[in-house]
């Protein structure tokens, strides 16, 4: 019986693994206290194995994870931050735990089953409340986090073209910029944070996911692949754009690839 996990800022979902699949997914609002939404992880766990004895844990927190296990950088879930939530998870489980940054492991989800099937390094990047992202090379993270406060003219990118920082510049949600011209704009400008990303993580292959990408009146990912295309002209081959596959899924998917790691 083994569960996965992904503790947003907004929800957390925890569910039992059948195969290759998601079986049972229980979701919540995210406790915003450790010590509750840790307890109430433990609970929707043993409720999701339905009395079956749980083998391992595998998941990923919106927030930095330590190898041993301590969540920091957590912008969303600040109170969490200092707790070691795979010695809390371990311990009152007793069972191997693992947790990673929640958009690294949403990247791990689509290597192993998403829109970066088949890619030899991916960088997978999420553009919604916030910017987060991952590197996927070889079928594991190896690396996580610092896309955020990338510099563009001075600025971090998710100061520019973040949900947030939409809704802050024009007043409005960011479901309801009709303007293709200024979604144009936000789509230049994530170029030029990919192409920092580049210079970080080479890869063949990116994969944008985020509510800014997927959602209503998203910035067209047309328009960030000819930009970005133009920045990399001097390389062999620019990397491939696809769009996030998974949805709300993705760090459920990829804590099924990382368990299979724990093995």
């Amino acid at each position: 019986m083994y569960i996965v996990t992904d503790i947003g800022g907004t929800n957390m979902r925890v569910a039992t693994v059948l195969g290759d699949s998601l079986d049972t997914i229980k979701k919540i609002p995210t406790p915003k206290e450790p010590s509750e939404g840790i307890t109430t992880f433990i609970a929707l766990a043993r409720e999701c194995a339905g009395g079956e004895e749980i083998t391992a844990v595998a998941g990923c927190v919106a927030g930095s994870v330590s190898d041993e296990g301590v969540i920091s950088d957590a912008r969303n879930l600040r109170a969490w931050e200092g707790t070691n939530i795979v010695r809390e998870f371990s311990g009152a489980l007793g069972v191997s735990v693992r947790v990673v940054n929640d958009a690294a492991l949403a990247g791990l989800g689509e290597a192993y089953a998403g829109a970066g099937r088949g890619a030899t390094a991916l960088a997978y990047i999420t553009v919604s409340t916030g910017v987060g992202g991952g590197w996927i090379r070889g079928g594991k993270i190896v690396a996580a986090g610092g896309i955020a406060g990338i510099k563009i003219n001075g600025v971090d990118l998710e100061d520019i073209v973040s949900g947030t920082a939409v809704t802050k510049k024009f007043g409005i949600h960011p479901k309801d910029l009709n303007s293709l011209e200024e979604r144009n704009k936000l789509a230049d400008t994530l170029a030029e944070g990919l192409g920092v990303v580049m210079e970080r993580w080479p890869s063949d292959t990116i994969v944008l996911g985020g509510s800014m990408i997927v959602g209503v009146n998203p910035i067209p990912i047309p328009r960030v692949q000819e930009s970005l295309s133009k920045l990399l002209s001097k390389y062999p081959k620019p990397p491939v754009i696809k769009m996030a596959e998974l949805g709300d899924n993705g760090g459920l998917r990829g804590g099924i690839a990382l368990l299979k790691q724990m093995r």
